[in-house]
């Protein structure tokens, strides 16, 4: 298992029990306890977890802050996503990539691809793709932050956005619908989406399945404005049907 790929796992793990120890990740893992330390030391310098004696914990705003909170939610599902959607990228493209738990995820997955220039809100984005080593160019664009979810937000953010053109918009939506579409919960989120899809050739949603068939205050676009969705299993046939009709191909 090369290191990148140990390191995301290692952070799955921490985010599902909440504190482990070198030595049950070296078990885990088949890895000597030094590579293990090698690895949370690589971690923590990213921000992504914080090095107790013994072990490591998530970072200690976890229990306060809700964005944090959410990435311990379908972990797994997230995962799958996040490794379906990277079979989508080709070394040299430009990619959008908005603010969500999911995206995190997917950013953590983009290791082994080459020469990519990523545009993004997210200064937890960013953070992991500085760490990439075979080139890959980060933009973090300006704008209103908002703490919570570390992104940046607001008419500052959508006017720098069309400074790119891009080969696909990755985004991480609140709730997919068969007649609503793809929607969000927070509106500056929704326009930042909006912003994304304008500057991409092709628009691809990531959703795990407990975001199917419910519906959140504002748009970010109908199904149709979509070339592709990646979940973690089919969805029911009502909304499977109205992707179908939208030709939006369905990725699991």
């Amino acid at each position: 298992m090369r290191p990148r790929e140990r390191q995301a796992k290692i952070v799955d793990v921490v985010r599902n029990e909440g504190r482990v120890s070198v030595e049950a990740l070296a078990k885990r893992f088949g890895a000597s306890a030094e590579t293990i330390r090698r690895d949370l030391t690589a971690l923590a310098d990213e921000g992504v977890i914080h090095k107790v004696h013994g072990g490591a914990v998530m970072p200690r705003s976890t229990g306060e802050d809700p964005f944090q909170q959410r990435m311990g939610h379908h972990i797994a599902a997230k995962r799958h996503i996040a490794k379906k959607a990277k079979e989508l990228v080709e070394p040299g493209d430009t990619l959008f990539i908005d603010t969500g738990t999911t995206t995190l995820i997917f950013a953590e997955e983009l290791v082994g691809v080459e020469n990519l220039t990523v545009v993004t809100n997210s200064v937890e984005i960013a953070k992991v793709l500085s760490n990439v080593e075979k080139g890959v160019e980060v933009f973090l664009i300006g704008g209103v932050y908002n703490a919570d979810n570390r992104q940046t937000l607001g008419m500052m953010a959508m006017s720098q956005l069309g400074l790119f053109r891009g080969t696909r918009a990755i985004l991480a939506i609140g709730t997919v619908d068969a007649a609503a579409g793809a929607m969000d919960y927070n509106i500056g989120e929704a326009q930042v989406a909006r912003s994304m899809i304008e500057q991409a050739q092709s628009s691809v949603i990531l959703a795990d399945s407990s975001k199917f068939n419910r519906i959140a205050p504002f748009a970010v676009g109908p199904l149709n404005r979509f070339d592709a969705m990646v979940c973690e299993r089919e969805p029911a046939a009502t909304l499977r049907r109205a992707l179908d009709r939208a030709s939006v191909d369905v990725l699991y």
